[in-house]
């Protein structure tokens, strides 16, 4: 579009009254210019017509009557015998025929607008629906930052983006010492409101939140950091609120970006505490009393990110589930609801924009799923696995600091499966031994390339220094399957068309591989960092992956010796399992996958995952006979898959000699209280018997029996 149109279209859009004031000063300038050879100029209908298209009604009704009026006036003969009484009539015809016009024009215009309005409406509605269509049983994949199943309906919440103009506010030098007490007062009424909400503290929670409300006192007493707030309103002259917004945007871009996990959630406490200064300046539209307090029932909040001062306000009652999109496992807010018992997702990307208010959410915290819109089926399997999740809630106890010893005395090592670097304190808060399974795939996956040796060290570093002296186990990557990096490669293309998965896949992509070892070794030099190879076949795969593991040390000159071991999840290793304890420091069960293969089942089927397929008697035996060939070569042995985290297989693994359980974190507190319900004896006794049975409902019966009786 030329220029000069461009600058036209836009000046009408912006200032549509002042344009047609303008374009009537124009015409009428072109009419007075004509004289009176233009009787009844047309001219006067663009005025008046665009002004009452632009819903400028009185405006297109005072020209249609100044127009012919001052028109005539400038051109009637005065001083001769013209009648007066003709031009009036004259005029008065002229201004009711373009009274007439704006009317028709102001009204097309309406109905326009409304027309508009009805298609964008219906188009609105119609995205919803096709929406829904798409998301209707959809599952989104997230990860639980707090345990819990629940189902209920989508609440959203979108907080204001921008809390403040762009452009600077200026302020005149007699007014600095203003802003200065408005910045005081407003950090005396947020240290009284902190204090005011720590001596309202319910006891059952008091802990947890007065440790956070600590946190956020502490950085409103810190007093560099308000004082430079207040140099440079003196310094620049800009309102206070505008100072303030961007010293807290500032420091909370820098929290954000360390790599100490914990340390980056604190970017959210300093916004979070920002945003409460800034509503008692005034300068944040957010009023205290949070439309968040009232909440409707069954109610599942979904939003883009929460701050701790939303979860004080968050109505408790009727709140059943948060699912967020930016929220970590490290967060206060994620701390909040595990303190609270309130099941929590996060990490699903563009939550907020994929759902809607209303829609009918099933929340498996646990499996870090949401299922939108579930189906009578998808209902049902919910609900069964619901109620076995209550059943062994019920074991949970809140003294997490209890050793995990057996009614006798035994004591067994629980350790954590974690899947990115920022769950690494969740060993800390559960009080267990260390990593068992640190799920590398994260770094591969929804990436456009590979990750950098850089990145990889900086990752496996962090969780290794973290929990030093503890033990790391990461597990190298684990693809195929349902499992695939977006970016591109001949051979992982290779690889993945002939069906390749775990350890295989990543001996036909040997740089990626190389680099992931290499990263993994250098890691070592922060703690106690063991490496691990999932989806072992037998000994050809393993030895090529030790004889790189070999010239990666030496290349790297690496005094360290890292300990190596491979996970037994396929026939083919059960089978092999004499030669490959003889290559390995330790093995690692994945009894999901095991399960999986021994009986041919869809691992994505809900039916066949975890604890009822490793109770199928194939798979005790299987299980055992990994578990006895590496105690009698003096292997330790682990198990960290969904069975290590259910009291019943729990029993039978325990039986078997296992003596060392990997899972997730949140299934600590009820194995913990499991243990101390029997005694070592008693476990054996109980795995004879299910080794022993032929069905899996005579396994149950077993397990079942065994657990009512322990249970005091």
């Amino acid at each position: 579009m030329p220029l000069a149109p461009r600058l036209l279209e836009k000046m009408s859009n912006r200032h549509p009254a002042l344009f047609s004031i303008a374009v009537a000063v124009i015409v009428l300038w072109v009419d007075v210019r004509a004289g009176d050879e233009i009787g009844f100029p047309l001219l006067y209908a663009l005025p008046v017509g665009f002004a009452a298209w632009r819903h400028q009604r009185y405006l297109a009704y005072a020209l249609a009557a100044m127009l012919p009026l001052l028109r005539i006036a400038y051109e009637f003969p005065w001083g001769t015998d013209a009648s007066v009484a003709m031009a009036a009539i004259n005029a008065l015809i002229e201004i009711a025929a373009m009274a007439l016009y704006a009317y028709l024009i102001g009204r097309t215009a309406a109905q326009t607008r409304r027309l508009k309005s009805t298609v964008t409406k219906r188009e609105f509605q119609v995205s919803q629906l096709r929406a829904f269509s798409r998301m209707a049983s959809a599952t989104l994949q997230g990860r639980g930052l707090s345990p819990g199943m629940v189902e209920g309906v989508a609440w959203i919440h979108l907080p204001a983006e921008s809390e403040l103009p762009v452009e600077p506010q200026p302020v005149a030098p007699d007014d600095i010492d203003e802003e200065i007490r408005r910045l005081d007062e407003a950090l005396a009424a947020a240290v009284r409101e902190l204090d005011h909400r720590d001596r309202n503290l319910a006891d059952d929670m008091a802990a947890a939140e007065s440790a956070l409300l600590d946190v956020q006192l502490a950085m409103l007493n810190d007093a560099e950091f308000w004082n430079t707030c207040k140099r440079r309103v003196r310094a620049e002259l800009i309102k206070v609120e505008q100072v303030v917004a961007e010293e807290v945007r500032g420091m909370a871009e820098i929290l954000e970006a360390l790599t100490h996990e914990v340390m980056r959630e604190r970017g959210a406490d300093i916004r979070d505490v920002g945003r409460r200064v800034l509503r008692n300046i005034g300068g944040c539209g957010e009023s205290p009393a949070s439309r968040l307090a009232s909440l409707p029932p069954h109610t599942i909040l979904v939003a883009r990110e929460l701050l701790p001062s939303d979860m004080f306000q968050v109505d408790r009652v009727n709140l059943v589930a948060v699912v967020t999109e930016r929220n970590g496992p490290a967060s206060h807010v994620a701390i909040l609801a595990r303190t609270r018992n309130i099941p929590a997702v996060s990490d699903i990307k563009d939550v907020a924009d994929l759902l809607a208010t209303g829609d009918r959410l099933l929340v498996d915290a646990e499996a870090g799923t949401v299922i939108v819109a579930p189906t009578r089926m998808q209902s049902e399997l919910f609900a069964e696995r619901r109620s076995r999740h209550v059943a062994n809630e019920s074991l949970a106890v809140p003294d997490a600091a209890q050793e995990p010893t057996t009614k006798d005395g035994v004591r067994i090592g629980l350790y954590a499966n974690i899947s990115r670097p920022d769950e690494a304190h969740l060993v800390s808060e559960y009080r267990l031994d260390g990593v068992g399974l640190f799920r590398s795939e994260f770094l591969f996956l929804d990436v456009a390339q590979a990750p950098t040796l850089d990145e990889q060290v900086a990752a496996y570093s962090a969780v290794a220094r973290t929990l030093n002296p503890s033990a790391v186990v990461i597990r190298t990557m684990d693809f195929g399957g349902d499992k695939v990096p977006r970016f591109d490669g001949s051979d992982s293309e290779l690889a993945f068309r002939m069906g390749k998965r775990g350890l295989a896949f990543s001996l036909t992509e040997k740089t990626m591989f190389r680099s992931q070892v290499q990263a993994i070794l250098k890691s070592a030099a922060m703690g106690d960092v063991r490496i691990m190879f999932p989806m072992v076949t037998g000994v050809a795969d393993l030895r090529e992956a030790r004889q790189l593991v070999a010239e990666v040390i030496e290349a790297e000159q690496l005094a360290r010796r890292v300990a190596i071991g491979a996970m037994i999840e396929t026939p083919a290793a059960v089978i092999k399992i004499h030669d490959v304890v003889k290559m390995v420091d330790f093995v690692s069960i994945g009894t999901n996958d095991l399960a999986h293969f021994i009986l041919a089942t869809d691992r994505q089927a809900l039916e066949s995952q975890g604890v009822q397929a490793f109770l199928q008697p194939s798979v005790l035996r299987a299980t055992q006979h990994v578990v006895r060939t590496a105690l009698d070569q003096g292997i330790g042995v682990s198990v960290c898959g969904e069975a290590a985290g259910n009291p019943a297989p729990v029993c039978l693994l325990l039986g078997m000699g296992v003596r060392n359980l990997s899972m997730n974190p949140f299934h600590a507190a009820a194995i913990r209280r499991f243990l101390r319900q029997m005694t070592l004896g008693e476990m054996e006794a109980v795995t004879q018997e299910a080794l022993a049975a032929t069905t899996l409902e005579e396994v149950q019966e077993i397990t079942e029996a065994a657990l009512r009786k322990a249970d005091p």
